[in-house]
């Protein structure tokens, strides 16, 4: 028998030194948390993002605990409510996404919890790639399988905290933005052969050592997740022909959009059943287009938990309502049955 537990999933909240976003998602956090977790039955909850929740990519290590302690400082609301929840016996999950890759850095991730909760920083927990909760959901930011933001090592990082976060092509471009369109030019080339030598690496022996000790930590059998690092990868001949698109239709003021569930999601899902390790949810981020739907040759529903900052994309309501802010629900019977999905919640303080 399963012990009963509940799961709330938000993501791309994209916390920084400033606090200039329409939205605030730093003061509504602390609303939500309030009016949704705490008053919530049962003792087994959990918090989980999904990514993206502080800006911190492309700084290294003592910068981000600077940076990281400076962004709580600037919202203190949200500092306080992550406090008090962890303090109320909430369990905060941070899920690594390509703008707050630096979690994944030990001495981040320990200030993190740190800082949260003092008394017991085992309460707050990073996950430098992915959280699984066996037959109960898999939840990851979602970049690892964009190509322009993928950064295949990043389970160095968790362990010794300084390899695996080179700049991906399309960060490379944007890296020194008043540099010529000759040198950015050259960084996006230098970071394209340093991930297609990732790539390589990641399919060595020193890495399937990483990835078999993070099997155990994530409860996933080693050739289960080496099947699922493997899953997407960097290619540059198909990746700087989208990298060019993007940013023609980013200058232009347009983007690619798609309603669907991603190709990785299923590929995903479908690699844990064969494994004998489905879930009942698959759950990521990325994207900004809050999105639930089907996947295809399994029963695993796929959530995309959208954004909490301004830059919403899709067709869902919090596209034509700002004020309506994407989160998933997962509710965990004591049989171990599972019910919930992607919801919205409007806060009453701006539907006052």
């Amino acid at each position: 028998m399963s012990s009963a537990a509940r799961w709330w999933l938000l993501s791309d909240l994209h916390l920084g030194l400033s606090d200039d976003d329409p939205r605030n998602p730093g003061k509504i956090l602390p609303e939500f948390l309030a009016g949704k977790v705490f008053p919530a039955p049962g003792r087994r909850k959990h918090v989980v993002f999904v990514g993206d929740t502080f800006e911190l990519a492309r700084y290294g290590e003592d910068e981000s605990l600077g940076r990281l302690e400076s962004i709580l400082a600037r919202h203190l609301d949200t500092f306080w409510a992550l406090e008090e929840s962890a303090a109320r016996g909430v369990e905060l999950h941070f899920v690594c996404g390509n703008h707050d890759v630096e979690l994944a850095r030990p001495a981040v991730a320990a200030r993190l919890s740190a800082l949260l909760s003092p008394r017991d920083p085992a309460r707050v927990r990073v996950h430098p790639w992915m959280l699984h909760v066996p037959h109960v959901l898999v939840a990851e930011h979602g970049h690892q399988h964009h190509s322009l933001h993928r950064l295949p090592e990043v389970l160095r990082t968790a362990v010794n905290g300084t390899d695996g976060l080179g700049l991906p092509p399309l960060a490379a471009w944007h890296a020194h933005p008043s540099g010529s369109p000759l040198s950015r030019a050259g960084d996006v080339a230098r970071a394209c052969v340093a991930s297609e030598l990732a790539e390589l690496r990641i399919r060595g022996s020193a890495y399937g050592e990483l990835l078999q000790t993070e099997s155990r930590r994530l409860a996933l059998d080693g050739a289960t997740l080496r099947e699922l690092a493997r899953l997407s990868r960097f290619r540059t001949v198909s990746a700087l022909p989208v990298a060019a698109t993007r940013m023609v239709l980013g200058a232009a003021g347009w983007s690619i959009a798609s309603e669907d569930a991603p190709a990785a999601a299923g590929r995903v899902a479908r690699t844990l059943k064969a494994h004998g390790s489905g879930v009942a949810w698959y759950v990521t981020a990325h994207t900004h287009r809050a999105l639930e739907s089907a996947l295809d040759g399994c029963r695993t529903r796929y959530i995309n938990t959208g954004t909490w900052c301004s830059d919403v994309r899709g067709r869902g309501p919090d596209q034509t309502d700002r004020g309506a802010f994407p989160y998933a629900v997962v509710k965990v019977a004591r049989d171990g049955s599972t019910s919930g999905g992607l919801r919205y919640w409007r806060p009453d303080s701006i539907r006052g």
